[in-house]
């Protein structure tokens, strides 16, 4: 056997391998033996491994589609949308947006409170730890914290209450967005502080925030429960201040009339 028909045979062995590894993958084990593809020429089994690896892709993409518009999320966001010059870089620590999208304090069960004037990337930053947990092959809910009040209500007159705030309590990651909008009477803060307890010390929650957390907390009806919920928050969590951020929204507007040819004009209507 010549050198150069050595080199084809080791590399037919390591493709035979990897598409073993594919039907493995598949749920086809029958076909999960690299022995039954040995002896095929080599571009024919190029050609195998890579519809198999082509297919195998697309279905881990519909997987995660589906897993992310489970979770309550339609669009998927990636750290390549998300980022700061120097000049507009928030007020927090340098180094806590990274940390943030490292999701590393999704694994270690950690909150992050992420507050901050509207347009700063709040909901961004959210979404896109969220999607990263999802495509990890972590749990994830996604809610307005407004919506939860709403759910809460609507669980609580058909009789699941229970069963909803064991879906909340139990997913890996918890994102409620705009927390400080939301308001709840005295049964549905009750119910919203056992998902938050059931979720302390073991899961990890996002909350955002267009104001200070501490004075919608103030506003529960119990002010024990309010001690408590905030410490259940607090405790062990990143702060994420939003403050300093540019205005994203502004600045992609700011965009498109630069593209436009310039801002757009009211055209002698007045203001």
């Amino acid at each position: 056997m010549s050198l150069k028909q050595a080199s084809a045979a080791v590399d037919s062995g390591a493709v035979a391998e990897d598409i073993a590894g594919l039907f493995l993958a598949a749920n086809m084990p029958n076909l999960a033996d690299s022995s039954l593809f040995l002896g095929i020429p080599h571009p024919v089994l190029l050609d195998l491994h890579g519809a198999l690896h082509k297919q195998r892709s697309e279905d881990e993409d519909r997987k995660f589609f589906n897993r992310m518009r489970y979770a309550g999320i339609f669009k998927e966001r990636t750290e390549n949308t998300f980022c700061w010059d120097a000049d507009t870089y928030p007020e927090s620590e340098p180094g806590m947006v990274e940390q943030v999208l490292s999701i590393d304090f999704v694994r270690q069960g950690k909150n992050l409170i992420v507050v901050g004037p509207p347009g700063a990337g709040k909901t961004l930053l959210a979404v896109i730890a969220a999607c990263k947990a999802i495509r990890g092959g972590l749990s994830v809910r996604y809610r307005t914290a407004h919506r939860v009040a709403t759910e809460l209500k609507e669980a609580r007159a058909g009789n699941s209450l229970s069963g909803y705030i064991k879906k909340l309590q139990s997913c890996d990651l918890l994102v409620m967005e705009d927390i400080t909008f939301s308001s709840l009477e005295t049964k549905t803060a009750q119910a919203f502080f056992a998902i938050v307890d059931g979720r302390y010390g073991r899961k990890s929650t996002i909350v955002t925030s267009n104001g200070n957390v501490k004075d919608w907390v103030d506003s529960f009806p119990n002010k024990s429960m309010c001690s408590a919920l905030l410490g259940r928050l607090y405790e062990n969590a990143l702060i994420m201040n939003m403050n300093g951020a540019k205005d994203m929204r502004i600045s992609k507007a700011g965009s498109v009339f630069a593209d436009a040819g310039g801002a757009p004009t009211d055209g002698g209507g007045g203001a």
